[in-house]
Formats: structure tokens, sequence, C-alpha cells
């Protein structure tokens, strides 16, 4: 029990770090002053740049800085950058009164935080930084030769505190990095996968039973044909149903081929059909009224939309001759904003005429038409009015019309 508290703790700790920061501050604070407690500062020189007692003693001052340094702690993996970037004044200052191991140790740690936190170009700033600081450093060594041995020291065991926290915070990256792109392509197999055993089902379960129903469409219309009396209507009615499983199968076919992730698609798998194919959605007997403009001159305005606009509307016609009578009305009209709005009408079927596949209706078809608009910041409205038809509105923006 007390092994799943901790756990827990320590993954709301990953989650959350400004917490995380701020519980690190706060063990650097108590820390530092722990080592103040038994004197150990002024460890690269003696604190003679402050006085030995008073209330502005070396002690405070070693105190005030490690308590600067802590509060900037609190930001180490959120802001590293300007952690950083605050944290060299104040190191500075410790180190021109003797340093205190406290303060060189946050320092370090925000050496280690830029690199494993901070963005890329941010850390190749930050390496430029701590390179050319490294060689102006050395130049001035080597052209100032009676600098105290102390300083030398000082430079050499600064310089190898930041290396050793830089390479720390480097291969800390580096590690995420890997892990990240081993996930990623992980990730990618497993939905490639998922994607071919979708393909093949739509295949073997969907794409066969179509062929066999355009199959059996092309036989009854033979038959019709040999009656001495054939019907032109039920003829009529035939043909489009095979059109419909046509063109069924030929989207069927470009959905595999996207599944699979086939690139060489032909171009007549391609290219967006017109809004001429709305037509064939409608059964002998009923119609497509259009009022308004044509809906190929929308897909010529919006070439980017246009595959969508297609689809929702192939499904709302859809949804219209389903749970619908009479005829389909297809209205297109300007928007006040300058956009497009159109719209789908038509009669509900009265309750004794409903069929069994129409009150099964999941409202899946909607919502999917719904979601795909989204993509282009479009909106689709549909309900029933108090009048009885059933209206589905779609609305297009005008910065998507071009």
């Amino acid at each position: 029990m007390a092994w799943s508290r901790l756990r827990a703790v320590v993954e709301g700790l990953n989650t959350h770090p400004r917490s995380r920061d701020a519980l690190a501050a706060v063990a650097y604070l108590l820390f530092g002053i722990l080592l103040l407690h038994f004197g150990v500062y002024g460890i690269w020189g003696p604190a003679t740049a402050m006085p030995s007692s008073g209330l502005w003693s070396a002690e405070t001052a070693f105190l005030v800085l490690l308590i600067l340094m802590s509060a900037l702690a609190t930001a180490r993996s959120t802001h590293p950058f300007l952690v950083l970037g605050v944290g060299v004044p104040l190191l500075a200052a410790d180190l021109i009164i003797g340093s205190s191991l406290g303060v060189v140790l946050l320092f370090a740690d925000f050496v280690y935080c830029a690199f494993r936190y901070g963005g890329d170009r941010g850390v190749r700033v930050v390496l430029a930084a701590i390179i050319a600081s490294c060689a102006i450093t050395t130049l001035a060594l080597l052209l100032w030769p009676s600098v105290d041995a102390g300083a030398v020291t000082l430079a050499m065991q600064l310089a190898l505190i930041v290396l050793i926290a830089a390479l720390w915070g480097w291969n800390v990256r580096s590690e995420r990095q890997r892990t990240r792109a081993a996930m990623t392509d992980d990730h990618r197999q497993a939905t490639q996968r998922l994607r071919q055993e979708i393909a093949h089902d739509l295949h073997d379960l969907v794409a066969n039973q179509i062929a066999v129903a355009g199959l059996n469409i092309e036989a009854a219309r033979l038959r019709i044909a040999q009656m001495s009396e054939p019907s032109d209507e039920i003829d009529e009615s035939l043909a489009q149903s095979a059109l419909g499983t046509d063109e069924a199968h030929s989207q069927l076919r470009r959905l595999i081929a996207v599944l699979t992730t086939v690139d060489d698609l032909s171009p007549e798998m391609a290219t967006v059909p017109g809004d001429g194919q709305l037509d064939t959605l409608v059964p002998v007997g009923r119609a497509l009224v259009r009022r308004g403009a044509g809906v190929h001159e929308i897909l010529d305005r919006a070439p980017r939309a246009a595959g969508i606009m297609m689809r929702v509307l192939r499904e709302l016609v859809i949804n219209a001759v389903k749970h619908g009578e009479g005829d389909v009305i297809l209205t297109t009209k300007a928007d006040d904003s300058g956009g497009v709005r159109v719209q789908v009408t038509n009669r509900i079927l009265a309750p004794d005429r409903v069929t069994p596949s129409a009150r099964a209706g999941s409202g899946i078809g909607i919502t999917g038409a719904a979601l795909l608009l989204n993509g282009i910041d479009g909106h689709l409205e549909s309900a029933a009015t108090s009048d009885g038809p059933w209206h589905a509105t779609i609305t297009i923006r005008k910065e998507h019309l071009v």
C-alpha cells in the first residue's frame, strides 16, 4: 500500500512539473542551508569582499544568494533558459565573495535542466555560449600567465562542473528522444498493420458483396429485357442501382488504397465526383430538386473543401431518401458573411410507412458528416422543424471558398 501511494505521488509529480520544481527547490534550499550551517562556504577563497560580522556579513550574503537561486529553481523545467540566464549573474556574485556549494549545485542543476528540458534551438545557443566562455577563459589564462593559481583552479573546477551537468542533461535528452522515436515507430507500424487489416476486411466482407449485388442487378435487367412486356421504370430503377453499386465499388477501392498507403492512385480514383452523381442516389419516382446556385459552382470555388462537401452532401441526400418521402430539395444560397449555405430538405415518413432499416438509424452518418465539416471549419445543423419537413444545413465560411 505504501509503495503504491509513493508511486502515485511520483507519477503525479511527473504530470505536474511546477509541483516537481517546487519540491526540488525546497530540497535544494534545505540542503544549502545545512551546508552553510556547517561552514561549507568560501570554498574557493576567503570572503574578503564582505564583512565578517554584522547584518550584511558573508554568511548573510551566501544565504540571500541561496534563497534567490532556490526561487529560480521553481521554474527549472518550465523555463530552463530563463532560469539559467538569471542564474549566471547570481553565480558570479557567489564566486566573487568566495562561493558556496549550495549555489554551485543549483547552477549545475540549471545547466542540466537547460539541456534536458529546453528546445533544440535554445540548446544549441547554450552549447555555443559554453564553448565560447571556455575558449575566452582559456585564451585569457594563456595571455596572462601571471594569473593567480587559485583563479586557474577555480576556472577549471567550474568548467568541469558545467561540463558534467551539460553532458548529463544531453545524455538524458538523447535517451528521451531515442525512446520517443522508437515509440513513434512502433505506433506507426501498429497503425499500419491495423489499417491493412481493415483494408482486407473491407475487401473480403464488403467489396465482394457489392460485386455480387451488381451482378444480380445485371442478371435482373437481362431477365426483364427478355420479358414480353418489359417495364421501362423497373429497368431504369435497376440501371440506377447498378450505377450505385459501381460507384460504391470504386469508392471502396479508393478507400482500400488509402488504407494500404498506395501512393500511385489513378486519376479517376483521386478525382472528386461531380454533383450530378447526387441524382443517382434518389430512386425512380422521386427527384432531386435544385434551388439556387448549382453545387458544382461551390466545388469550383472551394477546391480544398470539394471532397468533404460531396461526401457530406451524399450522406445527407441518402438520409433524406431513406428516412423521408417525396422529392428531395437541395437549396444553395450565400449567407450574410459571404459564405455559402447548402440545405437538404425532405418530408418525414409517416409512422406507418417507416421501414425497418430507417427505424434502425443510429445517427452515426450525420455525426460523421459534422466531424468532416469541422476539418474545414464548416458547420452542420440537422433537425426536423415544427411544420414537418426535415432540414440539414451546411454552412461554409467565406475564407474556405478560395
